[in-house]
């Protein structure tokens, strides 16, 4: 089939490179809060909140007339008529409990503010364990929420699939090790959290490798038409040499080479930052190339 006949959902609905940051930034946000739960360092909870701002402002920064977003709010809870059956309704949902909690966190991190009584409250909920279960509960279901906004989709069939909620989990979970990773160079972690980290990031990295493999493989031989032509692009198309070296060759072996060259050697703090920026950009890297692969379904008369 000739490239010229197919309708590339970049060219239309533009899901491209803004999309990608905005789902990479909720991935390390909503992971982040599950690392939080064990950690409970000032870095990781500004890193949340930050990352989930951000990645707000660059959704919104995609629509066409952003400011719909809230008069449409606004007159829905004066109505009290939600679509409960939208998966944009519970995403908006979960996003913004996700936002309130994290701003709590961060208040409760921040020192300077715990002098003012009237926020002293933040403190106490941040030492409760069923607050942070519920914070860590969100902020995964974000990152489950981000899949599921991808998968269900629709004209997209490359995206149709249960693998893609489990891809940008795994994977964002890399991403929150990476930053691990960062804070430990930085001295803001500790070198128990590191050491931790460097061998889960290396498991989810193998993990990472075989759902992408597998995610490529089901498209191209049981997909529909729409969805082995985007797999063929990520394969071996435009979208290869994303794939091949940004996902997988930077994003995955590379922190599987120097985490391998760690665990015999020692750390070493430059390799780690060379690791974790890799990673991170080996996770930046997937989201792209799944948006920029996907094309409707073509048409055969």
């Amino acid at each position: 089939m000739n490239v010229a006949d197919l309708t590339f959902q970049s060219d239309v609905a533009h899901w491209s490179w803004t999309i990608a940051l905005f789902l990479w930034f909720v991935g390390i946000a909503g992971m982040g809060s599950v690392a939080y739960y064990f950690s409970r360092k000032a870095p990781l909870a500004i890193t949340i909140l930050a990352a989930m701002v951000i990645g707000l402002l660059l959704v919104f920064s995609h629509l066409t007339r952003w400011w719909n977003l809230p008069i449409s709010l606004f007159y829905a809870v004066l109505e009290f008529s939600f679509n409960f059956q939208s998966w944009m309704f519970w995403g908006f949902l979960i996003l913004g409990i996700h936002v309130v909690l994290a701003a709590v966190v961060v208040l409760a991190n921040l020192p300077f503010l715990q002098r003012y009584w009237f926020l002293r409250w933040a403190a106490v909920l941040n030492q409760s364990n069923l607050f942070l279960g519920l914070f860590a509960f969100v902020g995964f279901m974000a990152t489950v929420y981000s899949g599921f906004l991808i998968s269900t989709a629709a004209g997209v069939p490359l995206w149709n699939t249960a693998l893609i909620p489990v891809l940008w989990v795994i994977s964002a979970s890399v991403a929150t090790v990476a930053v691990i990773e960062l804070f430990y160079v930085f001295g803001w972690a500790e070198e128990r959290e590191a050491a931790f980290g460097l061998r889960l990031g290396m498991g989810l990295d193998v993990m990472k490798l075989l759902a992408i493999v597998a995610f490529i493989h089901i498209s191209l031989t049981v997909g529909t038409m729409g969805a082995q032509i985007g797999a063929e692009r990520m394969f071996s198309g435009d979208l290869a040499v994303m794939t091949w070296v940004g996902v997988i060759g930077i994003g995955i072996f590379v922190p599987l080479v120097i985490g391998a060259y760690t665990l015999v050697a020692g750390k070493k703090k430059p390799l780690l930052v060379v690791s974790a920026v890799a990673a991170l950009s080996g996770v930046l890297f997937l989201r792209a190339a799944v948006l920029l692969a996907g094309v409707w379904e073509p048409l055969v008369i």
